[in-house]
């Protein structure tokens, strides 16, 4: 049998040097990736937040104008889950009672009618002063998850649902 070479079989497994190579490969992978999902995460947070702020906003201004003007009332009028509104007056009430009950509107009474149904009591604000150029506004909702906004000049109070429309609007 010259000549004749035998090939030794080798059990089936990998090699020491072949995990630690792995392992060294996916730490390496693990140490770039899990930093850039949690910003993924955060950034998704802070635009959600952003947008339920801006929704907020807009529904505050839209229900108070609606209910100073009788258009939103105790008469015709129904939330979003179709229960009766109860912080309104009757449609033929006069013009100061329509805008006492505006003023006197809160947020909850606003998320109940427009259907909206996160969580305003803990990371959002309404800022109720504001300079030029400041990239906010008073009267405005705001999102913050790492506590009350400090910008130079502005002034923000935490956002409850008792707040009334009055206390932001006005």
């Amino acid at each position: 049998m010259c000549g004749i070479q035998t090939k030794t079989k080798r059990k089936g497994g990998f090699t020491l040097v072949e995990l630690v190579v792995t392992i060294a490969i996916l730490s390496i992978l693990a140490a770039i990736a899990i930093p850039m999902v949690v910003n993924i995460i955060n950034s998704a947070s802070q635009s959600s937040g952003d947008s339920q702020a801006a929704t907020l906003t807009r529904q505050c201004s839209d229900v108070y104008a609606g209910v100073s003007t009788g258009t939103i009332n105790n008469s015709d009028s129904k939330n979003a889950d179709g229960s009766a509104v109860t912080f309104a007056v009757l449609k033929t009430a006069t013009q100061s009672a329509k805008k006492s009950a505006a003023n006197n509107v809160t947020v909850a009474q606003v998320k109940q009618y427009s259907g909206l149904a996160f969580d305003t009591t803990t990371d959002y604000y309404y800022c109720t002063a504001a300079p030029q150029n400041s990239g906010y506004t008073p009267h405005t909702i705001v999102f913050s998850d790492t506590g009350m906004p400090s910008v130079s000049g502005c002034t923000f109070v935490q956002l409850t649902d008792n707040t009334t429309l009055a206390t932001i609007l006005t």
